[in-house]
């Protein structure tokens, strides 16, 4: 009678246990899904735009980090070369990066750029940048939207 009493004194806690386990299993499968950088990385979108002028560049962040964007165009060539630094910058400052990227732009403004991050969340991962030239009420000139696709280093 002794081990019963004592079994369903343990019930309650062991409850307990594998109600928090399951959670806490549940929130990290969540944040996997999210993009926390432990499988396959990160995908964002963007919106960016120069303030207060080339080469610099401020925007909004959205997918895997909802944030704000930062930046400059480090050279830009008349065949449409360009260099840029990105800062994606996270309300949690554990989850910003620093993306250094090389690529090229064409008449229309769509540009294709590729990299590393270089500094933050995933340092040494691969990232690669697509974006277009829009219209958007935030600048008197273009702004530019598109995505960022951070790899996972292998």
């Amino acid at each position: 009678m002794r081990r019963l009493k004592t079994s369903r004194r343990l019930a309650g806690p062991i409850a307990v246990l594998v109600l928090a386990t399951g959670i806490t299993a549940a929130s990290a499968q969540t944040e996997n899904r999210r993009g926390d950088g432990k499988r396959g990385g990160l995908e964002l979108t963007f919106t960016k735009w120069f303030a207060p002028e080339m080469p610099h560049m401020v925007g909004v962040v959205g997918g895997d980090i909802d944030g704000k964007f930062g930046g400059a165009v480090l050279q830009a060539t008349d065949d449409g070369h360009l260099k840029a630094i990105y800062i994606v910058i996270a309300p949690d400052p554990s989850r910003s990066l620093t993306l250094r990227l090389n690529g090229a732009s064409d008449a229309s403004g769509a540009a294709v750029l590729e990299g590393r991050v270089v500094d933050g969340r995933l340092t040494g991962a691969r990232a690669r940048v697509e974006f277009k030239m829009i219209d958007c009420p935030q600048s008197n000139g273009p702004c530019f939207q598109g995505t960022i696709s951070i790899k996972q280093r292998s």
